[in-house]
């Protein structure tokens, strides 16, 4: 690659510019301590635009020396008519050979070379001469994280939002998508939960003509979200109980008096009834749980509760 070392002012970098950042990294004191004892031993690369200096890779190492109170670093200047193209690869390369991208860089890196590339066979080439990876169904999956709030990314990246929940939330309305990102950031759970409540929270505001924004500040619900004596596992299924009962009021009135039926039979732990799925058919299963026929035996008169009760089962 054509480029010169040479000394350049920190004041003519233009560290606000992005245009090539792909590093999600904030932390600088890592890289602080080794420069301030020898010195940049990998100098960023800059190109010219005009009188000032645009980075193409080293926003951290440029960072650090700020932080160090540095006035001048050495520099690899690229020739003033190098091509966007050749910057873009240059700082996915850079990057992506010294360590593995996480799902943010990726995005960023392959929106970056998408927004460069004249034709899609032109992208293709490009992307594999990057190592990044080539699948377009990967890809499709973590281009649209480049454009997220970065609230959003920055859920992604510590794991509380999974990235298909991310991607659906990333399609409401502003204030309904900060909601529910502030929302699934405050609780601990996996993607099966996370679409579940997504659901909930979904079907209970079109079905009330109320935004999620407004839906999520209810008393109700904010008082499990910020009890902070319930453990995480408890305060998902307050939840999820919670919101099921907004979502199915009705079903939930009949589960309840149901479980209230059952409880006041005081069954052996041993023996299990079950109501078909939201009650809807005949079909009720029982389970027992024995070791000897003595056992069976012993729970013949927990079966006789079942049988002998006037309203629990269908006739």
């Amino acid at each position: 690659m054509d480029f010169e070392i040479t000394p350049v002012l920190i004041d003519q970098i233009k560290t606000g510019d992005h245009t090539f950042k792909i590093t999600t990294k904030t932390e600088k004191s890592d890289l602080a301590p080794s420069i301030s004892a020898i010195g940049l031993l990998q100098p960023p690369v800059l190109v010219k635009t005009g009188a000032d200096f645009r980075i193409v890779c080293g926003f951290r190492r440029i960072e650090a020396c700020e932080t160090l109170n540095m006035k001048r670093i050495p520099a690899r200047i690229l020739r003033s008519n190098v091509s966007t193209m050749i910057c873009a690869q240059i700082a996915v390369i850079d990057n992506s050979s010294q360590r593995t991208l996480n799902i943010v860089e990726q995005s960023r890196a392959y929106a970056l070379i998408g927004k460069l590339a004249d034709n899609t066979t032109a992208w293709m080439n490009i992307v594999e001469s990057t190592g990044l990876a080539g699948s377009q169904t990967a890809m499709k999956r973590i281009i649209p994280v480049a454009g997220m709030p970065a609230a959003l990314q920055d859920a992604i990246l510590e794991g509380s939002i999974a990235l298909p929940i991310a991607l659906q939330i990333s399609h409401l309305e502003h204030d309904d998508a900060e909601s529910l990102c502030r929302f699934f950031r405050q609780m601990t759970t996996g993607l099966n939960i996370q679409r579940e409540l997504l659901e909930l929270i979904s079907e209970i505001s079109r079905r009330d003509d109320i935004p999620i924004a407004q839906l999520l500040v209810q008393a109700d619900i904010t008082d499990i979200i910020e009890n902070t004596y319930f453990p995480a596992p408890q305060k998902t299924q307050r939840l999820r109980m919670l919101l099921t009962s907004k979502r199915f009021p009705e079903l939930s009135k009949v589960e309840a008096a149901y479980s209230r039926k059952v409880k006041r039979l005081k069954l052996h732990p041993r023996v299990q009834i079950h109501p078909p799925r939201f009650f809807e058919g005949t079909s009720y299963r029982l389970s027992l749980t024995i070791d000897s026929r003595r056992q069976l035996k012993a729970l013949q008169s927990e079966l006789d509760k079942l049988v002998h009760h006037p309203n629990l089962l269908p006739e």
